[in-house]
C-alpha cells in the first residue's frame, strides 16, 4: 500500500507499506525502492532528480519513505501518478503506481 497527500510548495513525504516478498510471505526490509512522480502524459515532474530513493524506515515491517521536495513544479488540482519500484533482488520485484492530486495548504 502506498500513501502520501501533498501540498503544492512543502516538503512532502511519499510512503511505500508492508512491502512483502509474494513468495516467502515475509516483510522485505532489504530492498532498493525509487519513486518518480509523471504528469498525466508520462513526462517526469520539474523540480527533483529521478527516481528519488525510497529509504528503510529502520524496524519496521516493510515500510520504505521518500520525500518529494518543496519545489516542485506541481499544480494546485492536477492528478499527478507516482510510480514506485522496488527491487530486492531475483523475483522480488515490485512496481506500484497511483494517482494524487496536491493541494494548497492553507490556513484555517
Amino acid at each position: 500500500m502506498t500513501s502520501c497527500v501533498v501540498y503544492v510548495g512543502n516538503t512532502n513525504i511519499i510512503e511505500l507499506s508492508g512491502l512483502k516478498s509474494a513468495i516467502e510471505g515475509t516483510f522485505v526490509n532489504d530492498a532498493d525502492v525509487s519513486v518518480t512522480v509523471k504528469d498525466a502524459e508520462g513526462t517526469n515532474i520539474t523540480g527533483q532528480t529521478w527516481p528519488a530513493a525510497m529509504a528503510y524506515v529502520a524496524s519496521s515491517d516493510g515500510i520504505y519513505r521518500g520525500i518529494l521536495e518543496d519545489d516542485l513544479g506541481l499544480v494546485d488540482g492536477t492528478t499527478y501518478y507516482a510510480h514506485i519500484e522496488a527491487d530486492a533482488g531475483t523475483n522480488r520485484i515490485g512496481h506500484w503506481e497511483f494517482a494524487f492530486v496536491p493541494k494548497t495548504r492553507r490556513g484555517s
